[in-house]
């Protein structure tokens, strides 16, 4: 076994695990339990950013004959998803990619997504609370991370998919709540854009928000995973082809990323360890 193809399977292996383990923590996130949203944050940003290096470096073989590009050129792509992605959105295309499902999705809340994850990942809001606490002027230019989030992916969502009248159901289940414990129960919490939630109604209406979203919101972050993940299958797949013996078969970690928009609503854990 070559080592280099060793380095390269845990490579992979460590950007797809982080990519599973970000969409999990997604879908446990919430106003009461912020901290899966970092989580998620963390881990995703991380897994798209070696995915993402990691197709450059097989495409690179592949097209200078089983050579590696250096260390510096690597290091040179730096933490910026934006500009990683859409490298390998070029990849996808000179590789014969197409469709929805073969090259980097790009509506408004895909674009929003990549947005908050690449600023995450090049430190613009990784340290928010940090710089915030210990008067970072740059704070005030900023939004922290999980309003960003809550604002420009999970409330575009709802309005989306959610019709009035469907909200106005929950409003009424909220009320009822309200009614029969809100007296006796006390609430002290902030909801993902800071603002106080203390009674069992707002409470209650937050957490309907983020349970009917997230199954929309991890499809459309799931449909971005999707792409690179292709990307690196058909990569994978010419290396195979070419017997290039450095290359691993990226099926076989990347492949269960490729699903259906309704697999991706649908299924809450992810690890691709435990199919």
């Amino acid at each position: 076994m070559k080592s280099t193809w060793l380095a390269l399977k845990r490579e992979a292996e460590l950007a797809a695990e982080h990519l599973a383990i970000g969409v999990t923590a997604l879908g446990k996130a919430n106003y009461a339990q912020q901290a899966y949203y970092y989580q998620a944050f963390f881990a995703l940003s991380i897994g798209l950013e070696r995915a993402a290096k990691l197709a450059l470096v097989v495409d690179y073989v592949l097209e200078n004959k089983g050579a590696y590009p250096s260390n510096k050129e690597i290091r040179g792509y730096g933490h910026n998803l934006k500009e990683l992605l859409d490298r390998v959105d070029q990849i996808a295309e000179r590789r014969g990619l197409s469709g929805t499902e073969g090259r980097l999705p790009r509506s408004e809340i895909h674009v929003e997504i990549i947005e908050i994850l690449s600023d995450f990942a090049t430190n613009v809001t990784r340290y928010y609370n940090l710089d915030f606490v210990t008067g970072n002027p740059f704070t005030a230019q900023r939004t922290d991370p999980i309003q960003a989030w809550y604002v420009k992916v999970t409330l575009p969502i709802l309005n989306k998919y959610y019709k009035p009248h469907y909200m106005r159901q929950q409003e009424q289940k909220a009320k009822l709540i309200e009614q029969l414990i809100g007296k006796s129960t006390l609430v002290l919490f902030h909801d993902e854009t800071g603002n106080t939630l203390d009674s069992v109604y707002e409470a209650s209406i937050q957490a309907t928000i983020t349970k009917i979203a997230i199954r929309y919101t991890r499809m459309y972050v799931l449909q971005i995973i999707r792409f690179i993940a292709r990307t690196l299958c058909e990569l994978g797949n010419i290396a195979y082809t070419e017997r290039l013996e450095d290359i691993p078969y990226l099926n076989d970690i990347f492949g269960i990323f490729n699903n259906s928009d309704e697999y991706f609503k649908n299924r809450k854990n992810w690890s691709i360890c435990k199919l």
